[in-house]
Formats: C-alpha cells, sequence, structure tokens
C-alpha cells in the first residue's frame, strides 16, 4: 500500500484543482486499479508459495523420519552380523580343538590299549583292573565325539545362519542405496524449498508486506493455542478429575514446580532472546537455538503431545501440554518423530531441528506458555540441567 500512497495524494490533488482533466483522472484511477490488482495476485502469489513450502518441508519431515528409521535397521543388520561372525569363529575355534585332542586321545589309547592287552595276557594278576582302564578311555573317547558331533551341528545352523546374514548384508546394501536415493529426494525438496523462499522473498517487496506476514503468523499461532486451551476448560468441565489438578504425563515434579530447573531441548547457542525486537513493533514469544540440521530435539518434561503438524510461520511445529495450563512449542524441525495424543518422558526426542517455516538457517524455535500466555524460557530452563541420554530405541 505504501507504494499507493503517492498516486492517492495525486488524485486528491488533482480531483481539487479547479480545471480537473477527465483524462487525466481516469488515467490515475487506471493505474491505481492496475495496481490493486498486481498487489492482489502478489498476495495470491504469495499464498501459493507458502502452500507449496509447506508440502515441501512435510515431504522433507517424512524422508528424514524414514532416514532415520533404516538408519537403526542398517545398525541392527550390522550389529547382527558381527555377533554371527564371532560365534561362528568360536566354535570353529572349539571344533579345531576338540579335534587335536580327540586325535591325541585316540592315539594315546591306542597305544596304551595295546600294552593294557599285552599285560592282560602275560599277567593275569589285575584283569579287572585293566579292563577297567580300557572302559574309561572309550567313554572319553565317546563323550569327544560327541561333542564333536554338537558341534558340526551348531556349525551346521551356524553356517545357515552365515547364509542368511548375507542375504540380509545384500538387502542392506539395497537399503543403503534406497537411502541414498532418499537423501538425494531430501535434498531435491531442499532445493525447491530455496527457490520457493527466494520467489516468496520477492513476492513480499517491502517490510509492511513482511509486517503484515508476521503478524498473520503469529496471530495464527495465537488462534491455535486459544483453541487448545478451549478445548482443554472444555473437556476438564465435562470430565472433572476427582483429586488435584495433576500433569499431562503422570510421574514428576509439576511443571509449575520447576522454574529455573527444567533443561533446554537442545544443546545451541542462543539466537534470538525472549521479548527482543522481531520486525516493527513485533516482538519474539520465544527464543531460537542455533542448531545443526537433524539434531535430536527433547522433551524437557513429561507431556502429551497436541499438535504435530506443520504451520505458517513456524514450520514442523509439535506442542507438548504438560498439564496446570503449561505448554512447550518447538518449532522450525525438519521432521517430527511423534504424534498428537503421544506421552512422552523427558528427554524423549520428538522430532530432528531443521529450517522449515521459511528459514534461511537450521535452529530450533522454543517457546513456553502458561494458561495462554507466553513466559520467558531463560527463567525456566538452566543449562547446567542436563537431559537424560537418548535411549537406543528413541
Amino acid at each position: 500500500m505504501r507504494r499507493l500512497f503517492p498516486l492517492l495524494l495525486l488524485l486528491s490533488l488533482v480531483a481539487r484543482a479547479d480545471d480537473p482533466s477527465a483524462k487525466q483522472l481516469e488515467a490515475l484511477k487506471e493505474r491505481i486499479r492496475e495496481l490493486t490488482s498486481a498487489q492482489n495476485q502478489d498476495l495470491e502469489r504469495r499464498d501459493d508459495l507458502q502452500a507449496k513450502l509447506r508440502d515441501t518441508e512435510k515431504r522433507i519431515g517424512t524422508l528424514g523420519r524414514e532416514q532415520r528409521h533404516l538408519d537403526r535397521e542398517v545398525q541392527d543388520a550390522e550389529q547382527r552380523l558381527a555377533e554371527t561372525e564371532q560365534r561362528q569363529a568360536e566354535l570353529a575355534a572349539e571344533k579345531k580343538v576338540q579335534l587335536s585332542w580327540l586325535a591325541r586321545t585316540v592315539r594315546t589309547s591306542y597305544q596304551a590299549g595295546r600294552e593294557e592287552r599285552i599285560k592282560l595276557l602275560l599277567n593275569q594278576e589285575e584283569p579287572e583292573r585293566v579292563a577297567r582302564l580300557l572302559r574309561y578311555q572309550e567313554y572319553f573317547q565317546r563323550a569327544r565325539r560327541d561333542r564333536l558331533v554338537n558341534l558340526e551341528g551348531e556349525l551346521v545352523d551356524l553356517r545357515q545362519v552365515a547364509r542368511e546374514v548375507a542375504d540380509a548384508r545384500a538387502d542392506l546394501l539395497d537399503r543403503r542405496t534406497a537411502l541414498a536415493r532418499h537423501r538425494q529426494e531430501l535434498e531435491a525438496a531442499g532445493h525447491e524449498r530455496e527457490k520457493a523462499l527466494a520467489a516468496l522473498g520477492q513476492s513480499l517487496e517491502n517490510r509492511g508486506g513482511q509486517l503484515s506476514s508476521l503478524r498473520a503468523d503469529q496471530q495464527r499461532l495465537e488462534r491455535l493455542l486459544e483453541q487448545m486451551r478451549q478445548a482443554a476448560e472444555q473437556a476438564a468441565r465435562e470430565n472433572p478429575p476427582s483429586g488435584p489438578s495433576r500433569p499431562a504425563a503422570s510421574g514428576g515434579t509439576p511443571f509449575g514446580k520447576l522454574a529455573g530447573g527444567l533443561p533446554w531441548p537442545v544443546h545451541g547457542p542462543l539466537l534470538t532472546s525472549y521479548n527482543s525486537r522481531r520486525e516493527g513493533e513485533l516482538r519474539w514469544t520465544g527464543v531460537i537455538l542455533g542448531v545443526d540440521e537433524g539434531t535430536p530435539v527433547q522433551a524437557v518434561h513429561p507431556g502429551r503431545v497436541v499438535f504435530a503438524d506443520w504451520l505458517r510461520g513456524f514450520g514442523l511445529l509439535i506442542i507438548l501440554d504438560h498439564g496446570d495450563g503449561y505448554l512447550t512449542l518447538y518449532g522450525y524441525n525438519q521432521s517430527l518423530l511423534r504424534q498428537v495424543g503421544d506421552q512422552v518422558a523427558t528427554g524423549d526426542v520428538l522430532s530432528l531441528a531443521g529450517r522449515s517455516g521459511g528459514n534461511s538457517r537450521s535452529a530450533l524455535y522454543f517457546e513456553i506458555r502458561h494458561r495462554g500466555k507466553a513466559v520467558n524460557p531463560a527463567r525456566w530452563c538452566d543449562r547446567r540441567v542436563t537431559l537424560p541420554p537418548i535411549a537406543r530405541n528413541n
């Protein structure tokens, strides 16, 4: 609208002139109509690009989940392969030892048997002792033969397992090839997003347009949180608790009593502080933490997932309800690893950090709300409080 102001002013001056020119007035009106139409087209194009951006970032999130799942399968198969090969080597070594012992025993028994039989023929005083010794030797030989038979059976089974592992290894290579293709798709999707962002930046020609867009994003988030608050209040009215209010996830200290005692969801520098100037009169209601793309984002407190989707201005966003009106928000993610309704514990991985929402660099947007009002995360989170280690199946 800023570029329309001079034309509107000129139109006003012309209208006040003693001898207005009808043609000039009509030309100005036509120009205003053209500019208004062009501005509307820019807005439509911006909305279209935002829709493409949303689809692209959702696609990136899906590929990120697939990549994470495939990486785990690769690790499991590699571990199984290593364990099978180690067991096979152990049994082969034992078989070698048993064969050596059996060969030595056979030789010893043969020599001893000959001597004892000669003694038995020449000396008839202790025939029972000689016979007993011969039986003992036969027992030992039979036991070793049985062990060798068992070893051979185990080795046959292991050879079958080895064949299965070899097939698994071939499948593993195929999966790695698929993973490479997924990564290429991910990169292509990222390039597509960059193009969409560049086109979007061109369509937002001035700060007024950017400010309007930011206001709309903030209002959209406020409406979403207000809807969640109203839904929670309605649910509480329809299903009143039998006891005192408890956190959304049972166990542990309530969220409201942990001011200054919560961990940060990621380890990274603070890029934007709470309540710092954002654009014009707008201020940040959360903080932005700088992290590498793909960094696991962990829950700062037990809670329930109440939102997990793409939201304009915040990208792939996940929101946790911790009870008593406390919410935590995690935005700009590359991939969301939880669904609405999931219960999570402190330290559970919620998502992978990224650049969704139209950001030029990887980061995490983090916000804390109490009864719909934003509070300063720095007063709740302390870097000295550490998150539990990430579980292998998390």
